[in-house]
């Protein structure tokens, strides 16, 4: 994907992954090294790889009988 101006990273992972959360956001900069350190605005113009969203971790179920 291609940006075509200044962008919060953030933002990005949740426009494009639908959620900056549950580790979406960790597996964008994953698939982008050396993004991070650039701070939190991506500079434009600029490829960026978007991976698969990650799956919502399961929820831990606690049985009160147990």
């Amino acid at each position: 994907m291609r940006i075509a101006e200044p962008l919060r990273l953030d933002i990005l992972a949740r426009e494009t992954m639908g959620k900056a959360q549950d580790g979406a956001f960790e597996a964008l900069l994953a698939a982008n090294p050396g993004m991070a350190a650039e701070g939190p605005f991506l500079v434009a113009p600029r490829d960026v790889v978007v991976p698969e969203t990650p799956a919502a971790p399961a929820a831990p179920s606690v049985n009160p009988w147990d």
